[in-house]
């Protein structure tokens, strides 16, 4: 019998007397120490199915749930909710996204993990009292699980509160906490999304050789198709709330019969594969043609216009001899604390209408570097010139208005950069006003061009961030930083977080603004695959140092340093699988 057997799942979401269907009609198994990977975009389900086998999705919307989900022959749709809390954390385990989101921020790692021990015949959170037998095991098992997914330093790590870890590490300590109570059953909802490569790579390691010597099956939910061809036995797609395909990892990822998992697999930037011409995106009108059955590829590129070279007579920037230096003694403190070279002696040159991707692991310094480049941090030695304006450890010359309007930065995370209480009109337009002085009806014209120029549809300028999609708040993003007319763009990691349909379509909005406006780029990502598709030139960054420079093809096939052939090794990338069989539901 299978572990996890879910039965004509149907989740709608409850809004007065109508009623949205999130799922529908989905039926899928998983086997004892088996991984299932259910991929697809935003809004396809998967998430949704996730916390309804836990039942948490109860808990944040009104949903009416239909079918079964049977976890070991019991269907927890059934169960009231206290039985569920038992059930919850000792047989199935949950692994959320955003670690430091999920982790108790005023509580220790030592705590949280004790706090999360099971034994069969106590009660919840019995473990916590002090000492007692039980709180023992728990502590024991805790530093076990931490040593198991490589933190070995298990007396820092337990009396740390979660901020006070990296990235990396907080994953780690999530998977542990998973496995606290020895789940059955492990559900991992998109645990690698924000992690650089090599971390990543790191992670997938570490959770794929844990689950098979605790024997547990998973449910591993990503948009990623490389990491799916990492840790997947078999692949679920979903399509708008539906199961459209099912299958061995090779065949889905070596033979795809459906045309959505087609376009899906088109999307995924290829080492060695040049995008410059632009990303192949998913077009609604393509799909439901192919999914009727007429001879159509889902997937389109749609030319991009003007020229792909760099503009004459721009301005360069300059970067000589930069560093960043944190936690240096000030001339009148006392405070001794250790000094962390954020940026070390970093000398590059960025030519007009050039696209260099700057490329590393968290901690590395790039998006400090893309910081100083903006003006938001002064080095602490070294200089940045652009143009008429250099930025020192004494300041910016040349004014930061001046500055502000020829360099612009585009953040990682749309959700906290863009004002929650704006409309997306009154976003693009403050930079206008404050910047160019526009005002009255040439503002919101302008304001209606810029919209229309990063693709966003009528309508979207009244919209508040939280009533658009991460691509729709990352194309705002974009229209607010070039609307006082920029030369340099610093992006620091803008598609690090979206679907791979959605990454292309960010992407040529990107590339197409390089060509009609001929600005230069410092593209901050750790996409490998991605900036090797698009740069003119590659700056790999390493514990602070720009350790190596060169083209895309140069980067990929005759890379000069250790570090860099490490991370092309960590990069997740769809293998040449055998075409056979497939399984469809």
């Amino acid at each position: 019998m299978a572990l996890l057997e879910i039965t004509d799942l149907t989740i709608g979401v409850v809004t007065g007397e109508t009623e949205r269907e999130l799922v529908r009609e989905l039926s899928l198994d998983l086997e004892h120490g088996q991984t299932l990977c259910v991929v697809g975009e935003s809004g396809s389900g998967k998430t949704v199915t996730a916390l309804s086998i836990i039942r948490l999705l109860e808990f944040v919307a009104p949903v009416r749930t239909r079918g079964e989900i049977t976890v070991d022959g019991v269907d927890v749709t059934e169960l009231s909710a206290d039985e569920m809390r038992a059930y919850r954390g000792h047989r199935i385990g949950m692994i959320f996204q955003e670690a430091l989101d999920s982790l108790n921020p005023g509580m220790r790692v030592g705590g949280q993990l004790i706090e999360a021990y099971r034994k069969p015949g106590s009660l919840p959170r019995q473990a916590t009292r002090k000492n007692t037998p039980l709180h023992r095991e728990a502590d024991t098992k805790a530093r076990r699980l931490l040593t198991e997914v490589g933190l070995t330093d298990t007396d820092r790590v337990m009396a740390s509160y979660p901020h006070q870890l990296s990235g990396g590490m907080q994953q780690r300590v999530m998977i542990a906490l998973a496995l606290m109570a020895d789940p059955e059953l492990l559900i991992a909802d998109e645990p690698t999304t924000a992690l650089d490569v090599t971390t990543q790579a790191e992670i997938l390691t570490l959770f794929d050789r844990v689950r098979r010597e605790h024997g547990t099956a998973c449910v591993f939910i990503t948009h990623d198709m490389g990491v799916a061809a990492a840790v997947a036995d078999r692949i679920a797609v979903l399509y708008r709330g539906r199961l459209v395909e099912i299958g061995s990892k090779e065949d889905i990822l070596g033979a795809p019969r459906h045309a959505y998992t087609k376009a899906l697999l088109d999307c995924v930037p290829q080492l060695g594969v040049s995008r410059r011409d632009g990303f192949p995106t998913i077009s609604e009108a393509r799909l439901e043609a192919a999914m009727n059955g007429e001879p159509s590829v889902a997937t389109e590129v749609k030319p991009l216009s003007g020229a792909d070279a760099p503009a004459n007579g721009g301005t360069e920037l300059v970067i000589e001899n930069v560093s960043k230096v944190y936690g240096r003694r000030g001339r009148f403190s006392m405070a001794r604390e250790p000094e962390v070279r954020a940026v070390d002696d970093v000398s590059l040159r960025v030519a007009p209408g050039e696209f260099f991707g700057l490329v590393g692991e968290s901690g590395s310094g790039k998006t400090t570097l893309g910081r100083m480049v903006s003006a938001l941090e002064p080095p602490t030695s070294g200089s940045i010139t652009f143009g008429e304006h250099r930025c020192t450890e004494n300041g910016l010359t040349g004014g930061e208005r001046a500055f502000r309007r020829r360099a612009q930065l585009i953040f990682q995370d749309p959700q906290s950069s863009l004002d929650p209480r704006h409309t997306a009109a009154r976003i693009v337009a403050e930079p206008l006003r404050e910047l160019t002085g526009l005002r009255g009806a040439e503002l919101d014209r302008r304001v209606a061009e810029l919209l229309d120029e990063v693709g966003l549809p009528e309508g979207t300028a009244s919209k508040l961030p939280s009533e658009l999609s991460g691509g729709q708040r990352q194309r705002v993003s974009i229209a607010r930083a070039i609307a006082a007319g920029p030369d340099l763009i610093v992006a620091d990691e803008p598609t690090s977080a979206l679907d791979v349909s959605v990454q292309g379509q960010v992407m040529n909005v990107l590339l197409q603004l390089r060509r009609s406006r001929a600005l230069s780029f410092l593209f901050i990502t750790h996409n490998l695959s991605l900036v090797l598709s698009v740069a003119d030139r590659v700056g790999v960054m390493h514990a602070g140092k720009l350790i190596e420079i060169g083209t895309p093809d140069a980067i990929r096939l005759e890379p000069r340093h250790d570090y860099t052939r490490r991370l092309l090794a960590a990069n997740p990338a769809l293998p040449s699988l055998p075409r056979t069989g497939l399984q469809s539901p």
